[in-house]
């Protein structure tokens, strides 16, 4: 009998190890792409009360107003600048939009952000009208694309809303230009290779745009660490053109019938190799699963046995 109440703490530990569906259950999270979904479909209503053409969601501003929107929030700042001091329209180069207009005033491009404690999206939509360049922002005629962020902190709501114009969408201006002048463009060399040589007031960015490739591209030719450029520099833009060698024919001529027949060159057939599908690796509570089966199997052995042995103990009395 003592031996049955030494089980019964063993048998609470084993149930407790057991996970159960409601401690696994996740309550609930904020999702900010559908908040930014919301803000966009809010300052297209807008748009359509001042009969203007509703913009467009754009993927790449979508991405760099939830970048901003993150960097906010986690600095408790508001900016249009980011952790590195870049400024809106060169954040949207860098990602790979082509900004159109006169970069050297910052193009066709314009960010509003906002916060506030329990702030919803139609409130921060009116909050922005109450200011004239956030309005402009909204109810550009020159604008096309845009691209919204949220984020979350300790109850406060942070809002971002990226607007902008391309180059391939508007005739502004079909070169960019840097204080007026415009960016030259080098011609290849006769092996496909392009050089730049960086005149007075470019930048890594301008010259990227100019070229159709991204800032990363650039530096990664040219062992760039940093942004930093100097007036005369010599920057690869494209690598030379690898040419493969096309094999020669040589053809044999025959005089009278031939004797023999063209073969074709057999190719042979890979027989594809079947691969493993990976197994996912085991989980915690899968772990706790295992082992409170172990330990139930152990208790019903020992239960068995002190039953056993409390009757030989009996018949031997």
């Amino acid at each position: 009998m003592k031996r049955f109440w030494i089980l019964i703490p063993l048998l609470f530990l084993t149930l407790s190890l057991i996970p159960s569906e409601q401690a696994d259950a996740h309550s609930a999270r904020f999702s900010p792409n559908l908040t930014a979904l919301e803000l966009l479909a809010e300052v297209n209503d807008l748009r359509a009360a001042k009969k203007l053409t509703p913009y467009k969601t754009n993927s790449t501003l979508m991405k760099i107003a939830q970048s901003q929107a993150d960097y906010i929030s986690s600095a408790g700042v508001m900016t249009r600048f980011n952790a590195e001091g870049v400024p809106p329209y060169q954040r949207a180069i860098a990602a790979g939009y082509s900004v159109a207009g006169d970069l050297s005033q910052g193009g066709l491009f314009f960010e509003n952000i906002g916060s506030g404690t329990g702030l919803t999206v139609s409130g921060m939509v009116e909050l922005w009208q109450d200011d004239a360049d956030d309005m402009q922002t909204m109810v550009s005629a020159d604008l096309e694309d845009v691209g919204a962020g949220v984020a979350v902190v300790g109850g406060v709501t942070y809002y971002v809303l990226d607007a902008g114009a391309s180059i391939p969408s508007l005739s502004v201006t079909s070169t960019p230009t840097i204080n007026g002048t415009p960016l030259t463009i080098s011609t290849p060399l006769e092996d496909g290779t392009v050089y730049h040589l960086v005149q007075a007031n470019e930048a890594l960015w301008s010259i990227a745009l100019n070229y159709n490739i991204t800032v990363d591209q650039l530096k990664l030719l040219n062992s760039l660490s940093t942004d930093d450029i100097y007036e005369g520099q010599k920057l690869l833009i494209q690598k030379p053109e690898v040419k493969t060698a096309t094999p020669t024919v040589i053809a044999s001529a025959t005089f009278g019938i031939p004797t023999s027949t063209a073969t074709h060159p057999v190719t042979p057939t890979v027989m594809p190799t079947a691969t493993p599908l990976p197994v996912p690796p085991t989980s915690r509570q899968n772990g706790q699963m295992v082992v409170g089966i172990i330990i139930l199997v152990a208790l019903f052995a020992a239960g068995i046995g002190a039953w056993l042995g409390s009757k030989k103990t009996k018949l031997d009395s």
